[in-house]
């Protein structure tokens, strides 16, 4: 005689079709939020920004060149500083400064961005409170002033901000 057929239910390797859903649903969710993450930290592979110098002179209003023919174009003069900018006081942005991202708002981050503009690619997100190194700037675009901000900790996190959202602390 054979012994009684066991349902599928009652033997020991048994697992119900309910746990293996929720156990994808769970590695899905996962595999998103590591996504996500990636995606918000990566950088820009752009190269590093370059200071460039625009100087603008003005001619008085009124008067007007006349050109003279066979003459070679007169040259601008351009006359070297003759002194030098006195250091911003204590507490505003500068090149070599700490700062802290502060005053965001419900969103909780500032754009660092490859170039300073609204335009320009976010290379990472900087989230309330956190530490920057200012190395360059600043830079007027957009009605904004911009500085270039780098971590610290780590070279890899870097890109233009608002100063409007920049506080100055003291060491990293």
């Amino acid at each position: 005689m054979r012994p009684p057929a066991v349902a599928p239910r009652d033997s020991a390797g048994y697992i119900p079709w309910w746990l293996l859903a929720v156990v994808a649903g769970a590695f899905l969710l996962a595999a998103a939020v590591l996504l996500l993450i990636a995606l918000a930290t990566r950088t820009a592979d752009q190269p590093l920004p370059t200071a460039t110098v625009n100087l603008v002179t003005a001619a008085p209003a009124g008067l007007t060149a006349t050109p003279t023919p066979g003459a070679p174009p007169p040259s601008p003069v351009v006359e070297p500083p003759t002194a030098t900018v006195p250091p911003p006081p204590p507490g505003e942005v500068r090149v070599g400064a700490t700062v802290q991202v502060t005053g965001t708002g419900s969103d909780g981050f500032l754009n660092l961005r490859s170039e300073p503009s609204l335009q320009a690619a976010v290379n990472y997100l900087a989230l309330e409170r956190e530490v920057f190194q200012v190395q360059a700037g600043p830079s007027e675009a957009d009605g904004f002033v911009w500085w270039y901000l780098v971590d610290p900790a780590s070279g890899t996190r870097f890109g233009w901000a608002v100063q409007n959202y920049l506080q100055v602390v003291s060491g990293p």
